[in-house]
């Protein structure tokens, strides 16, 4: 096996509390040729110095303000030398062989532009928090094995997804400089599916590998309650990541499920009191209205990238799954609502 430089990049903000456990275990790696970049999004815990003084192995880059998950990609970006890059959320920690079993997958076939670990949760280790998702017509995700026992044996074989969870993920680092990284104006919410849709559309392919294992706290970032701030960029992101990157014939019949669902539930929210959440959703699809034209330039320069069409490969990575799932996905989570203002 080659042994290629791997570009690990993290991307804090305030996470002081999780930071060192994460570069702790990746002191522990096995895999010999890699560089750790920590990129700083303008934490006020003091998370920069510490890293610092703690681990002087660790490239640190500063940004000035809190540029959000995607931007701040991009600056840690700049400062990677490696063929291939990890993107790693500080939340996490890591098994010893993990990127041992990321690169040689990536290595096994030219035509893999990105892949992901089996990712278990760390409060439960042996349920998973994420294989990567799935493609569903209403243009929600179908988030495959999340919670299940991660010794079940579906969960443990190799297999196409339709987009990598950024939590972890390894990508060629030429994919990038072909097809770019994450759009600069998502902030946080859904840019890892508009990556590895551009991925898919340019004739790469994106894989789960079960090998490969890390843990992760889950939401730490964000806090683990469900705000009107993520509903706000879920929502819009979701819509515009289609958008760019779906065959006309795909935006017709995908996106008006996507947009008739979100505004059911914005009517369920306001009549269960949560004006903030429903006022987060209509804002979400009022951001893309606003926004069209940019909009229609950026799925100019994404269909320039096309090499595949959405019927072949979208097939492969879609599940059917039903109204249940749908509501779980969009509702499930109320009992961690708080009302938070998301223009801040």
């Amino acid at each position: 096996m080659k042994y290629p430089l791997v570009s690990i990049i993290l991307v804090n903000w305030n996470g002081k509390a999780y930071i060192g456990e994460c570069l702790r275990s990746l002191r522990k790696i096995t895999y010999p040729s890699y560089e750790v970049i920590l990129v700083d999004n303008a934490s006020t815990d003091g998370s920069a110095s510490y890293v610092k003084r703690t681990f002087p192995n660790v490239q640190v880059v500063q940004n000035k303000n809190n540029v959000g998950f995607a931007q701040g990609h991009d600056a840690g970006l700049q400062a990677a030398k490696g063929k291939f890059v990890l993107l790693l959320n500080p939340d996490t920690t890591v098994e010893p062989d993990f990127l041992d079993f990321l690169v040689q997958s990536i290595q096994h076939d030219e035509s893999i532009g990105v892949v992901q670990p089996k990712v278990l949760l760390d409060s439960e280790k042996d349920r998973i928090d994420s294989i990567g998702a799935f493609f569903l017509p209403s243009g929600l995700l179908y988030h495959y094995g999340r919670e299940k026992m991660e010794t079940m044996s579906q969960y443990n074989q190799s297999m196409k997804i339709f987009t990598a969870k950024g939590v972890c993920m390894l990508i060629r680092k030429s994919v990038i400089e072909k097809i770019g990284l994450f759009d600069p104006d998502y902030f946080a919410y859904f840019e890892e599916t508009d990556f590895c849709m551009r991925v898919w559309l340019s004739g790469w392919s994106v894989w789960y590998e079960p090998k490969a294992r890390i843990y992760h706290q889950g939401g730490a970032a964000f806090g683990k309650t469900i705000t009107p701030h993520i509903y706000f960029h879920s929502v819009k992101n979701m819509v515009c990541t289609y958008l760019k990157n779906l065959s006309l014939f795909r935006c017709v019949t995908t996106i008006p499920q996507l947009v008739t669902f979100h505004l059911f539930g914005t009517v369920f929210f306001f009549l269960r009191g949560k004006f903030a959440i429903s006022r987060a959703i209509l804002s979400g699809l009022w951001w893309n209205i606003r926004q069209c034209a940019v909009t229609y330039r950026k799925r100019q320069r994404t269909q320039c990238f096309r090499r595949v069409a959405d019927g072949d490969y979208l097939p492969a990575v879609t599940k059917p799954v039903g109204f249940y799932y749908h509501y779980h996905q969009y509702f499930g989570n109320l009992r961690n609502y708080t009302d938070y203002d998301f223009t801040h």
